[in-house]
């Protein structure tokens, strides 16, 4: 009998050519062949006349294809449209950014279809998809998968290695989950359900199969996070840090406001953690504006107090620069020696704030990537404070930590992250909240612009710099692509000098590819008033603090996600006179674009926000990065599933606490947590 380990050349048909296509979607072994999941289904069995087709989630047709176009819109993306009919009426398909399509539809072909339909003047499919029955053969009535292919591949050829694999290999199917576990959640067996998944007879039975497959991989990454918890969680294996807080009280008493209600919660949270002998992992989380920063210095403060290092991560120079100058400016006056480390540090300067942190003579370093260099050794690390923290991956995480014997870790992200997220990428984070503004703060008012009416607004952002407002202009691109139709920061930057109401007024413009010394001379002198307004990319998504910047103007925000969106809001209305966001609204934007913004508008709420960005988006692209080291869910989504996520994690914490790391080491479980993740549960000892 064959097993899942076995190379795919073990199936007829799959000779090297082939191997090589099935390599590109990554399968080299019968088991990955076997979890590579359908990505739709084709149902025969229940077939809805084109003439009867009513906006919803999910639809399957059946017509022949009456014309076939490509077109390109004006924001660049391809199209093919398709008119497909029967003898009950027409239905319209469209297809976005999938030009071989055309190539693959023929007039008067015979066509399956299946997949949402919406509703644009009338009904139409949008990405479905198909099968031509004409050129790829009949297909068997009832439930046919349709799986993720490659150029060369084709579904009848993947349907019939498929069956081939669960017939030499199936047998190597074995369960993972106790008994008990599958009864108390009513879950199909897995040798079933890796066959139902694929070539389900009912639709019932493909119900319970994806069921079961979601369970397993979100029980599989709950219990990683488990084993994380029982790691950090070892008595005696980090430094209790306790001190009187006679720093922190005068740092108190120097800050020109209280702090709020959920700034203490966390502080006491965090002190508590500080005090114990496992090491702190807490992920301090809150809304743009919420004073993450201050948290973050009178934890550091308590750490110095009890005669330890602090390092302070950030992921960007520019919100490194701007961490730096706050925690001087705050902790200088104590006296405390705090430094700036980064890539673009001059290396004299560079090589003596590594001296100082190897003495110890520097109470808290604050930096970038740099910070893990092997040339940055601390003398005694206690606190290891990361801000942003999804913009680095789980490795780097672990090389500052490694800095230092069990140092205690608040990792900080300005993006609120709504439960289910939370439990699925931070489960093995304590989470603390600041769910409240300091008083005093009026949130922007946000304005969609039309283009007719972009002279208009230059009128009134002119009007508001000449009594002493400043304002930024945010662009998608650096420089113009005769491909992309986008406003880029430098094109911008030159129209508004030369022509129109800010004509010849003091600008600066900042992006990403400017070496450090440029952007901080850039970003001084908007910070001094010496520049009135400032053309930039999302560089200034984070780190840039300027609280007489009150406008902002956004171009192309279909560009982005909901949640960068609120990013960069949060950069003005920092101040105390009203702020302003303007969204240049293209009349090509799409409907799920023009969504966003109107949610934008309506909300001020991040954490009603990211709910909303989540359901949008999925969790694989919330951040906008993939976390390094999440393992991929092929078939769960823990958002429209969450009750499914919190039974997986009961279950894999109940299991962990009755058998232990020992027992997970000898039960099949193991095993199966080491195929699918490999070398990446070692990533889980850190976080």
């Amino acid at each position: 009998m064959a097993t899942l380990a076995d190379p795919l050349r073990y199936l007829k048909g799959a000779g090297p050519a082939r191997a090589r296509l099935l390599e590109r979607l990554g399968l080299l072994t019968l088991g990955d062949l076997l979890e590579h999941y359908p990505r739709g289904y084709l149902d025969r069995s229940r077939l809805t006349p084109l003439g009867q087709l009513q906006p919803g989630p999910e639809a399957t047709a059946q017509g022949r294809v009456r014309s076939v176009s490509r077109r390109r819109a004006r924001t660049g993306r391809s199209q093919v449209h398709a008119i497909v009919e029967d003898e009950s009426g027409v239905v319209e398909c469209i297809w976005f950014n999938q030009p071989y399509i055309a190539g693959r539809l023929q007039r008067g072909a015979e066509v399956l279809l299946a997949g949402r339909v919406d509703l644009f003047r009338r009904p139409r499919f949008v990405n479905p998809e198909f099968e031509t029955l004409d050129r790829d053969g009949p297909i068997a009535p009832g439930i046919v998968p349709v799986y993720p292919l490659t150029a060369g591949l084709t579904q009848p050829t993947l349907r019939r290695l498929m069956r081939q694999a669960l017939e030499i290999a199936g047998g190597a199917l074995g369960e993972f989950l106790p008994a008990e576990i599958l009864a108390r959640n009513g879950l199909m067996p897995w040798p079933e359900a890796s066959v139902a998944v694929h070539f389900p007879v009912t639709q019932r039975q493909l119900d319970a199969a994806r069921r079961r497959i979601a369970f397993q991989e979100l029980f599989d990454l709950q219990m990683l996070i488990a084993c994380s918890r029982a790691t950090f969680e070892r008595p005696a294996s980090a430094e209790p840090l306790t001190a009187p807080g006679h720093l922190a009280r005068r740092l108190r008493g120097a800050l020109p406001f209280a702090l709020t209600a959920a700034q203490e919660k966390a502080l006491r949270q965090i002190c508590n953690d500080l005090a114990r002998d496992v090491p702190m992992h807490r992920l301090l989380e809150g809304d743009v504006g919420s004073g993450k920063t201050v948290v973050a210095a009178l934890a550091a403060l308590h750490a110095v107090e009890a005669g330890r290092q602090v390092a302070v991560m950030a992921p960007t120079e520019i919100l490194a620069a701007q961490h730096a100058a706050t925690f001087a400016r705050l902790c200088g006056p104590l006296g405390l020696e705090t430094a700036l480390l980064t890539g673009g540090t001059p290396n004299p300067v560079a090589r003596a704030v590594r001296a100082g942190i190897a003495a110890g003579d520097v109470a808290i370093v604050l930096g970038t990537h740099a910070l893990i260099q092997e040339s940055v050794s601390f003398r005694h690390l206690g606190l290891v404070i990361v801000d942003e923290q999804h913009r680095f991956g789980v490795l780097q995480r672990a090389r500052l930590l490694g800095k230092g014997p069990a140092p205690h870790a608040l990792l900080m992200s300005a993006t609120p992250i709504p439960r289910t997220l939370a439990l699925t990428l931070f489960g093995d984070l304590d989470i603390a909240v600041l769910d409240e503004k300091p008083p005093g703060r009026t949130p922007p008012r946000t304005h969609r612009v039309k283009p007719r009416r972009y002279g208009d607004m230059l009128k009134f952002i002119a009007g508001q710099l000449a009594e002493g407002a400043q304002a930024y202009f945010v662009c998608p691109a650096i420089e113009s692509s005769q491909d992309v139709d986008l406003k880029a920061a430098e094109d911008l930057y030159q129209r508004l000098q030369t022509t129109g109401p800010l004509a010849n007024m003091p600008a600066g413009l900042l992006h990403g590819r400017m070496k450090t010394a440029q952007k901080r001379s850039v970003m001084e002198a908007f910070a001094r008033g010496e520049s009135k307004y400032l053309v930039a990319t999302t560089v200034i998504e984070v780190g840039l603090d300027v609280p007489n910047a009150n406008l902002m103007v956004i171009e192309h925000p279909e560009r982005y996600g909901l949640s960068q969106l609120h990013q960069l809001r949060g950069r003005i209305g920092r101040g105390r006179q009203p702020a302003h966001l303007f969204l240049i609204e293209q009349p090509s934007i799409g409907r799920d674009a023009r969504a966003r913004l109107t949610v934008l508008v309506r909300e001020h709420d991040g954490f009603r926000i990211a709910e909303e960005d989540l359901r949008q988006r999925g969790p694989g692209e919330f951040f906008g990065v993939r976390q390094s080291g999440l393992p991929a869910l092929k078939m769960a989504d823990p958002i429209a599933e969450p009750q499914l996520l919190e039974r997986a994690r009961e279950e894999a914490f109940a299991w962990m606490r009755t058998a232990g790391s020992e027992a997970l080491r000898s039960s099949p479980l193991w095993h199966r947590l080491e195929v699918r993740f490999g070398e990446r549960i070692a990533l889980y000892a850190v976080g």
